[in-house]
């Protein structure tokens, strides 16, 4: 197998940033990258898993087909018919057979990639389980062959749970997860942005015709800070209104949050009476996440916030954060 072009697949936003979930992730990738062996790719609802499936596959398949399957779209006997294809009369010796049509006759070479695991229908998941296992198949008539295509699958985090309770088969999910890639919500990696918020900003203003703006540290930090229930797709979104509203070279916090729309965790407190008091109490609700995720390790938490550790005793003076204090508002939540 040839050495594998990484450069393309490392330079997708989901991949980029230095947290330790993050670094993992392109640990994982590489190790993927290493042989043949089917991947799945666990993740939140946000991304587009497909895109990491494309990239590891002209990663190491440069030129060859590329398929997709998604099995939501269809019903049990149309996934079946557009996985395995014309249906076959099975064989005595138990080997699978391909029938012409089939994504994986065509994907022969390259990859394909079932979008969501946990949407394949029972039987689907038997017999694609039973192929990865024996690694051969019948083309029509043929004597039995070694699986030429790669499977690349996606699932989500409950994928664990859906094998528990046996929406998944057991057997199919430890086919697939010889190499399994976490993709990490974007929630949890704030020390991320700095890399990925760039990144964003490059291809959306390169789409528009346009020279990407630079971020200011604070209006990186509220990015940072943000829920992100949908994960890329949403900060693609707000990236796409905050481009709409500043024509200018450089993003300051006041135009990241004139773009964010008060709603989920923003509605279940009153809006503050000014703009200012509303950065305050963003600003305190944000460093005691920090705080309370670094376990009030003051100089963890700085390093997270790209503060010095004074100016962080300084802030949460300022703003009144205490552990006791984050204690008490979060039993009453």
């Amino acid at each position: 197998m040839p050495n594998p072009d990484i450069s393309k697949l490392f330079s997708i936003p989901a991949l980029l940033g230095d947290s330790a979930e993050t670094r993992k992730l392109r640990v994982a990738c590489q190790a993927a990258l290493a042989d043949s062996s089917p991947a799945l790719i666990v993740v939140e609802e946000g991304f587009d898993p497909a895109v990491i499936a494309r990239a590891l596959h002209t990663a190491s398949r440069p030129g060859a087909p590329f398929e997709i399957l998604s099995p939501a779209q269809s019903d049990p006997p149309q996934v079946e018919l557009a996985l395995f294809g014309t249906r076959q009369r099975p064989r005595a010796d138990g080997v699978e057979v391909l029938g012409a049509g089939g994504a994986l006759l065509r994907a022969a070479g390259g990859t394909l990639f079932v979008d969501s695991v946990g949407d394949l229908p029972a039987m689907v998941q038997r017999r694609l389980a039973r192929l990865l296992r024996d690694g051969e198949a019948r083309a029509g008539g043929r004597t039995p062959a070694p699986l030429k295509a790669r499977v690349v699958a996606a699932a989500s985090p409950g994928i664990h749970a859906d094998v528990q309770d046996g929406r998944v088969l057991g057997d199919l999910y430890r086919r697939l997860a010889v190499h399994e890639l976490v993709v990490p919500p974007l929630r949890g990696r704030p020390s991320d942005f700095a890399s990925l918020v760039p990144a964003v900003v490059a291809a959306t203003s390169a789409r528009r015709g346009r020279s990407a703006p630079s971020f200011t540290q604070s209006a990186l930090t509220v990015l940072a800070a943000l829920p992100w229930g949908r994960n890329m797709a949403e900060l693609e979104g707000l990236i796409e209104r905050i481009l709409d509203a500043v024509p200018g070279n450089s993003v300051k916090q006041e135009d990241v949050l004139a773009q964010l729309s008060f709603d989920g965790a923003f509605a279940r407190r009153a809006p503050a009476p000014s703009l200012r008091e509303a950065r305050q109490r963003f600003e305190r609700d944000y460093i005691a996440a920090v705080l309370e995720h670094h376990q009030w390790r003051m100089s963890d938490a700085a390093r997270a916030l790209g503060i010095e550790r004074a100016n962080l005793y300084r802030k949460t003076r300022q703003l009144g954060i205490s552990r006791a204090r984050a204690a008490q508002a979060a039993a009453h939540r």
